[in-house]
């Protein structure tokens, strides 16, 4: 489990070539992600039945929540030992990693807490039917116990990532996924233990992963420990790691309240239109995730070489970042223009939800051109260690979603309105953090970095 053949150092060598390397597993474990959702609906609706698939999915936005909280604290884990591994102090990598596992286990042992104790009046707020209401209590209730599993794995992904090293992090979910479609088939299949057995696999093979991350920090020769002997938190690296963090986190969780509210303005206009809705997201969840993985990759390289204060790189590395996202972005654009009837067809045989997608797709295609920008600015901003402005543009663009669905789509009657909407949203929010970078919000970043490093 040597360390030498999967850590790179981002504050040496070829800008681009080891920013491609260093996202290819992010992109690879987001597809990952992505397909093996698709098989855990699978599973529990040919093998369930269709109540089970309900009572999942009724229970899926709280999961969702409390996995975007999650991966934006680990964003904060990332940063912190980014920097730190690019200025080479070992001592302060060691109190961040400390730290990291401390806030891992306070955080996990909340979550559940308060999970277990508003589980029941939390359904009951979101109107789950009687019918489904047992077991998607018994899935959130499972996934909830098993909170501590997923933390892990999320928080110490951060840190190997911070580290250079974002191959493990994939090898690690790669066999969480195989693992708990394994599980999954043999709790439905063989024991019979219908949703909750579901959720159990779900968390049993998130503990694997988390257990697995655990080792691969222990051993893989990063000059870092987890042990109860190190888990003594520092104060002031508590302070970054939450600062960076919990703004990411805040964030995610706001871009998905800001979804489930644009939501009624999509419902308004009825099951082909919620439909072809749905089709849109999907075909743009995957266009989006070459620029996902490569903003991703740049917070690392952002922060590894603020730690050695190499701003020329750093610069560098931002547009290049830009420039590659943006000339994918075309080809992106065109491609979607060209197919925008084709992969429609792919979700649905009915010719009304499938001719609202196509404009739909045709529509949300021009996003493409500027996604990129925003997403490499928010990246560089958070990888100096500057959280709050990006989540603030970031909400923006996403609440501002909700006045202009309803402006244009509800009030007109014309549900090109919502697509307009949700293209002008991201556009605001790519022109207010373009805006704040260039206008000094950069030049304000460094100097804060520089100050927090004279102080320790």
């Amino acid at each position: 489990m040597a360390a030498g053949n999967h850590r790179i150092d981002l504050t040496e060598g070829p800008i681009v070539k080891n920013l491609l390397r260093f996202a290819v597993p992010i992109l690879l474990g987001t597809i990952v992600t992505q397909l093996y959702n698709v098989a855990d609906s699978v599973i529990v609706g040919r093998f369930i039945g269709a109540d089970a698939l309900a009572a999942v999915s009724a229970g899926s936005p709280v999961m969702s929540l409390i996995n975007l909280f999650m991966i934006g604290l680990s964003a904060g884990s990332g940063v912190v030992i980014a920097q730190r591994m690019g200025a080479g102090d070992m001592d302060a990598l060691q109190k961040a990693v400390s730290t990291i596992a401390c806030l891992t286990l306070a955080c996990s042992l909340f979550i559940t807490a308060v999970g277990l104790a508003v589980t029941r009046p939390l359904l009951a707020l979101l109107g789950t039917p009687e019918t489904i209401f047992a077991d998607s209590r018994s899935y959130l209730i499972i996934v909830y116990l098993g909170t501590t599993g997923n933390m892990v794995y999320q928080m110490g992904s951060g840190a190997l990532r911070g580290m250079g090293d974002s191959g493990w992090p994939f090898y690690f979910l790669l066999i969480c996924s195989l693992l708990n479609v394994t599980l999954n088939l043999l709790a439905v299949l063989v024991l019979g233990w219908g949703v909750a057995g579901v959720a159990a696999a779900t968390a049993a093979a998130q503990l694997v992963s988390g257990i697995g991350i655990l080792l691969r920090l222990n051993r893989g020769g990063y000059g870092v420990k987890v042990s109860l002997k190190t888990l003594r938190p520092d104060r002031k690296e508590a302070g970054r790691i939450i600062g960076i963090g919990l703004p990411a986190a805040i964030q995610n969780v706001g871009n998905s309240i800001a979804a489930l509210c644009v939501q009624s303005s999509v419902n308004f206009f009825g099951p082909s239109f919620i439909a072809a809705n749905s089709i849109v997201t999907k075909v743009d969840d995957m266009i989006n995730i070459p620029v996902i993985a490569l903003s991703t990759a740049l917070c690392t390289f952002v922060g590894q070489n603020m730690g050695r204060f190499r701003m020329d790189r750093i610069r560098k590395g931002v547009n290049a970042s830009i420039l590659s996202l943006t000339v994918l972005g075309v080809g992106m654009c065109a491609l979607l223009i060209g197919l925008s009837g084709f992969f429609p067809r792919i979700f649905t045989a009915d010719a009304t939800a499938a001719s609202i997608a196509a404009d739909g797709i045709l529509i949300m295609s021009f996003q493409c051109l500027f996604h990129g920008t925003d997403r490499c600015l928010v990246n560089a901003m958070r990888g100096a260690g500057k959280s709050v402005v990006p989540m603030i543009t970031a909400q923006f663009g996403a609440f501002s979603r909700i006045p202009l669905a309803w402006l244009l789509g509800v009030r007109t009657g014309d549900w090109h309105g919502i697509f307009l909407a949700l293209l002008i949203a991201s556009f605001l929010r790519s022109a207010a953090i373009a805006f704040y970078y260039y206008g000094g919000g950069w030049k304000r970043a460094v100097q804060k970095f520089e100050r927090s490093r004279a102080a320790g």
